[in-house]
């Protein structure tokens, strides 16, 4: 059988868990991936936002048109 020493095991000291989701800062070229990431994603909900934004006003400005048309 293996047998367990338990003078070699040492206690653990920082027992918090640490937080996945902050960012790890460390020199500019390494943390610059986690900030452009972002970046990224927040310009492209903004162009999301604005093609839904034309398509919407394209839409309403064919049915004015077309109200105004027929009368």
């Amino acid at each position: 059988m293996l047998n367990i020493n338990p003078k070699r095991f040492k206690p653990i000291k920082n027992k918090t868990i640490p937080n996945a989701m902050r960012p790890k800062f460390r020199n500019k070229a390494q943390s610059n991936i986690y900030f452009l990431s972002q970046r990224k994603v927040t310009s492209e909900k903004k162009e999301k936002i604005l093609k839904k934004i034309k398509f919407i006003s394209i839409i309403i400005f064919i049915l004015v048109g077309g109200y105004f048309l027929s009368n």
